[in-house]
């Protein structure tokens, strides 16, 4: 099977300084838990199993070795014959444009299973378009338990002629910083040689150490830009924890890795028309320009994850640690992309998914694609479908509905304000003396019901105590008498009064207090002090008028 040269392909290399480390490898021979190894805990592990075949598009992990770091793509076994393997093309292609993106490669073999056809199929590949194009190659060959017998293994693998065999075992972590050294060597020399020019740079004018204010003060203005440009491009992209992280979850086969090919305009995840393409979370990140020239681009991390099926059919082994990835997808997650099927309706599972969305307090945008697959569309039909899913999904009834086609591109485009708007609404923050206004209002308008004990709600105020999601404390004399229907309805209220409450869950709090710790505070009742006779119509707020 003829593969294209890396060169042909676009280059998807990042702007970041952060270099590259592609792992490639024939099926099984454990580059995945390779990438854990090398990659720090914060990245997330790829799965890791007895079955081969589990990675299959390019995952993304950062790790960190010697003060330095850098990236690890891990990629899904090659093979070259398309019998062998499904996926085996798409898999081919992902590795391909790894190889484009990458500082260096990493062979990875079995030592176990000794050197294979395979194996010289792959190294072959590597001694004409890798190593022509100047990218190093280590040959890691992996499962060597033993520092004893591992070059013994491993001797056999100066046959695939891409320099000395690495014993190492990924798993208990033999020989793996041996190895990291020697690809050290080899993706930060460049670095080595800035940090130098920047020495250079700093000398001409006298300065052998980091510039303080005083020294910068007596450069001209135009020296003074000159080198804080050349120290900022010099300067390691510490921007993982600035990210906005944006969860790309559904049902097998909605569409998911076809939205995320479709925002980023490459192949970066696998499609096929088969359900479960996607095994693993797929971290993929862009950049988008500020609006103001002066302000630096805000970067997303899109997370692409495998379909949830229904419990049942969940067995335990890769499935199930792909289904936990998803949802621990969530919790990291700023803002939830949760696509739905327009042509095949909400099933339990996306119930199931809007309700961890809500529990998790995350910040959610509902796409339903394929909505260029729905025949017979009338006038009405667009309205019809958003009542709908509010009526299906009632726990993520406050998130915005954008219907499109990832296949089109139909809409796509409003995906990338929704999440914008998502994140804003998410961070958001009300004084205390509107949401006390709203408070008020909502219980003039409608006051707590009376239990059948004759007993009733008195709600005293209310404050905001946090952010992502916007945590509110409602003082009352006793959270128990406060029912469902009416945390709603308060819920509801809010959403109506304040524009800000959109695309997010709102975390109520009930607390109770009582009423002389009320009056010692300052705060007094919304609906009725008992001080004041109970007439409800006195509303002690003198910050809120």
């Amino acid at each position: 099977m003829k593969m294209k040269h890396p060169s042909t392909l676009t280059s998807h290399r990042s702007k970041s300084k952060t270099p590259i480390i592609a792992i490639l490898g024939r099926p099984n021979v454990g580059k995945s838990a390779l990438v854990n190894r090398l990659a720090s805990s914060q990245s997330g592990g790829a799965i890791v199993a007895d079955e081969s075949g589990i990675t299959r598009d390019r995952t993304y992990r950062y790790g960190e070795f010697m003060n330095k770091r850098f990236q690890v793509i891990d990629t899904g076994g090659l093979v070259f014959d398309d019998r062998d393997g499904l996926f085996a093309s798409q898999i081919r292609e992902q590795a391909l444009i790894a190889i484009s993106e990458a500082s260096a490669v990493i062979l990875v073999a079995d030592g176990m299973s000794g050197l294979s056809s395979m194996d010289l199929q792959l190294s072959e590949f590597l001694r004409k378009e890798v190593v022509r194009d100047n990218i190093p190659v280590h040959v890691a060959i992996n499962k060597c338990e033993s520092e004893k017998t591992g070059a013994t293994q491993a001797a056999e693998f100066w046959q695939l002629g891409l320099g000395e065999p690495h014993p190492v075992s990924a798993i208990h972590g033999v020989g793996t910083a041996e190895l990291l050294e020697r690809v050290y060597e080899d993706i930060f020399p460049k670095e080595v040689k800035e940090d130098d020019e920047v020495a250079d740079f700093l000398a001409e004018f006298g300065i052998t150490e980091d510039p303080t204010t005083d020294e910068l003060s007596h450069l001209s203005k135009r020296k003074q830009r000159a080198m804080r440009h050349l120290k900022n491009n010099l300067e390691e992209d510490e921007v993982e924890d600035e990210m906005l992280n944006v969860a790309i979850i559904g049902r097998p086969n909605v569409g998911k890795s076809s939205l995320l090919n479709k925002i980023f305009g490459d192949n970066r995840a696998i499609v096929s028309p088969m359900a479960g393409t996607t095994r693993d979370s797929i971290d993929a990140i862009m950049e988008k320009p500020s609006s103001d020239p002066s302000l630096p681009p805000t970067l997303y991390r899109f997370i692409d994850t495998a379909g949830i099926r229904k419990k049942g059919k969940i067995a335990f082994g890769p499935e199930f640690f792909m289904v936990n990835r998803a949802l621990r997808a969530i919790r990291r997650s700023d803002v939830c992309l949760l696509v739905l099927d327009a042509t095949a309706g909400v099933a339990e599972q996306d119930r199931i998914l809007a309700q961890k969305i809500s529990d998790d307090g995350r910040a959610c945008v509902i796409v339903c694609n394929k909505w260029d697959a729905v025949v017979d569309k009338k006038d009405d039909t667009y309205d019809k479908a958003v009542k709908y899913v509010r009526e299906e999904l009632p726990q993520v009834r406050w998130a915005p509905i954008i219907f499109i086609s990832a296949e089109t591109g139909q809409r796509v485009n409003k995906i990338s304000s929704a999440i914008d708007q998502a994140v804003v609404a998410h961070r958001k923050r009300f004084t205390t003396a509107i949401l006390n206004e709203v408070l008020r209002e909502a219980v003039m308008w409608q006051p707590p019901p009376i239990k059948r004990s004759g007993a009733s709600a008195k709600i005293y105020y209310c404050n905001q105590v946090s952010t992502r999601p916007p945590t509110i404390v409602v003082f009352c004399n006793d959270p128990n008498l406060v029912g469902d229907n009416y945390r709603r309805y308060i819920d509801r209220k809010f959403r109506e009064a304040l524009e800000g409450f959109t695309s997010t869950p709102i975390r109520w709090v009930y607390r109770g207090r009582r009423v002389r710790d009320v009056r010692r505070a300052g705060q007094g009742m919304m609906n009725g002090d008992p001080g004041d006779g109970g007439s409800g119509n006195n509303f002690p707020f003198p910050h809120a008028n």
